[in-house]
């Protein structure tokens, strides 16, 4: 079957009518994990669409905690 064919499901029909189609959950009942949530107090600098997880990734991808420990292990010899 080619992309300008289309096969409809008629099984669906049955099961898909107007009532069905407009009900929705209301938003208190969506639950998002936290990570997922945009940041609530997104600074100057940061995107305000950007999720903590997001952001939690950017600073890993620097490897900071690995500068810290160089710096650590350093000054101890």
């Amino acid at each position: 079957m080619s992309d300008s064919q289309c096969r409809s499901s008629r099984h669906l029909i049955d099961i898909v009518d107007p009532r069905w189609r407009s009900e929705a959950l209301p938003f208190e009942d969506i639950a998002v994990p936290h990570a997922e949530l945009p940041d609530p107090e997104p600074d100057s600098n940061g995107q305000p669409t950007e999720t903590l997880s997001e952001q939690e990734k950017k600073w890993s991808d620097l490897a900071l905690q690995l500068l810290n420990q160089h710096i650590t292990s350093s000054t101890s010899n």
